[in-house]
């Protein structure tokens, strides 16, 4: 089995990988996000971009890069700034569905595989205490949208359409099919 390498640290993306039964290193590629107005291909480009920062050094091994974006009707809502910032977010959020889209690359010596998954969340109408006291726990700062569907974020979720895993930072049953195929 070839080398895998994860090019990214968030803990979600562990958690998943580890999961589905991959061993893995893990390479973070500390590229700058920058979320435009077109979601599917900003989460697309960025996750490729991810993967091949990394790969550049790697080249021998498979890289997977991938990132979450949060869409509110035209609206992407990154990772907050600051706690003002999560307010507001999730101010915006509360009562509301809003669509969360991530993307996944995968480079290996067997080619380039690029794609995405998107789910639907349905937030419960939330009181600005509630918001406040969420915020101040630190989960959501470092968290497209401003919550963790896996966290304490959960309270507020009232429905999902789609995969659960995508929400959490990584479509578990597509990625599994691609890296199965890759690294056999």
């Amino acid at each position: 089995m070839r080398l895998l390498i994860l090019a990214s640290e968030s803990k979600r993306r562990v958690q998943i990988l580890s999961m589905l039964g991959f061993k893995f290193l893990v390479v973070p590629s500390y590229l700058e996000e920058k979320h435009h107005n077109k979601p599917i291909l900003t989460a697309r480009r960025l996750a490729f971009k991810k993967a091949f920062t990394v790969w550049k050094d790697y080249k021998f091994a498979t890289v997977l890069g991938a990132d979450t974006i949060v869409v509110l009707g035209r609206e992407v809502l990154g990772k907050p700034k600051d706690k003002e910032e999560a307010i507001g977010m999730l101010r915006k959020l509360s009562g509301k569905w809003h669509r969360v889209i991530t993307g996944v690359s995968i480079i290996s010596p067997k080619g380039r595989y690029t794609f995405h998954d998107t789910a639907w969340v349905k937030f419960r109408a939330m009181s600005l205490k509630d918001i406040e006291e969420y915020v101040e726990t630190g989960e959501p700062m470092d968290k497209a949208g401003a919550y963790a569907v896996q966290g304490m974020g959960a309270r507020f979720v009232e429905r999902i359409k789609g995969d659960f895993y995508t929400v959490m930072g990584l479509p578990a049953s597509k990625t599994y099919e691609v890296l199965k195929s890759v690294l056999d």
